[in-house]
């Protein structure tokens, strides 16, 4: 339940200010929804390197090795922020003809908004590395709850700060827009800072990471086996995202009104999804640790409950999706109802 929650504070986080904008016109939804589309992509990819590190933990921790844990964690923090920034100044500067390729045929006032959203959160690119890094490193050493708190946290905030940037507070009028994609990167920066110091303090004894220590030299033999499992795992991602980024590629130019409905028809995809991708994750912990401590027939039997129970789960919403598909619809585009 906590991974659960968990993730879906993840996804929230880019939904919530699809719901934020929504009041201030369709071509403010469709702007956020391309640029949400694109930007998925890249979190996928930081999402599948948190695998690879949450698997390298579980399963340093199951074999009795917190150092190695420790290594695996701190250096995937390295590596993963110091790419993150060299793709956000790659994105950034080829931002127009990135949002030309996505939107297609989108009119000029819609690209103009996804532009400027997109130039904004690219922004916060590594401290969403790094509170996801940070957050799979935990997982793997079993704790799930940290991770749940500081993303709620940061939805909260992003709630909060964007609402106050977007629409004003008081006689400030507020910075419209824009005010979405910088609360989303402020927020994300707190998360990112919380992440480091829950690590330097050491809430899991096993996987306390001083700050000193990100400026030791690189064990490149721990930094491949991480990239060995989330390399290939952020290509099945990246291609998955990458599918529904082209999809909204065909769309965009049949109107700012299609744009927002099949952004919001994906956004309510990933929440049906969540069940399954949460019991993925625990299940990835629970595998690791049982195959360190060399539980083979464990680990198995694990797996096969998870798979009946995701089925049968997602089965379920899936069939259950109907009743709620209108209602949801609602909540992202009040507009829509009226």
């Amino acid at each position: 339940m906590p991974i659960f929650l968990e993730n879906t504070c993840v996804l929230l986080m880019g939904v919530l200010s699809t719901f934020l904008v929504s009041w201030l016109g369709k071509e403010a939804m469709a702007g956020v929804g391309l640029a949400d589309s694109f930007n998925m992509v890249i979190i996928s990819f930081f999402a599948a390197i948190d695998l690879g590190t949450t698997v390298v933990v579980a399963f340093s921790l199951g074999k009795r090795d917190p150092r190695r844990a420790r290594a695996a964690a701190r250096q995937s923090l390295v590596i993963m922020t110091l790419f993150s920034i060299v793709l956000a100044a790659v994105i950034h500067y080829f931002g127009e003809e990135i949002i030309n390729v996505v939107a297609g045929e989108a009119t000029g006032e819609v690209k103009a908004l996804a532009l400027s959203y997109l130039e904004m959160t690219v922004l916060s690119y590594p401290a969403a590395a790094i509170a996801l890094i940070g957050s799979g490193a935990l997982r793997g050493a079993g704790n799930t709850k940290i991770p749940l708190l500081i993303n709620g946290g940061m939805n909260i905030l992003n709630i909060m700060i964007s609402s106050v940037l977007i629409y004003g507070l008081f006689s400030w009028d507020g910075l419209g827009f824009i005010g979405a994609g910088l609360g989303l990167t402020i927020s994300r920066y707190i998360g990112a800072v919380a992440i480091i110091v829950v690590l330097a303090v050491g809430f899991n004894p096993s996987l306390r990471i001083s700050i000193k220590s990100y400026f030791k030299p690189l064990n490149f033999a721990i930094i491949w086996e991480v990239m060995g499992i989330g390399v290939p795992a952020s290509i099945e991602s990246v291609l998955f995202n990458g599918g529904k980024l082209l999809t909204q590629m065909f769309v965009a130019g049949m109107g700012t009104d299609v744009i927002a409905g099949n952004f919001i028809a994906f956004s309510i995809a990933a929440l049906i999804n969540l069940p399954g991708n949460a019991l993925g994750s625990a299940s990835t912990i629970i595998t690791g640790k049982r195959l360190g401590k060399g539980q083979i027939g464990q680990a198995e039997r694990q797996l096969r409950h998870v798979f009946w129970l995701s089925t049968i789960g997602l089965t379920a919403i899936a069939w259950g999706n109907r009743a709620v598909r209108r209602p949801a619809g609602v909540f992202l585009y009040p507009r829509a109802g009226r």
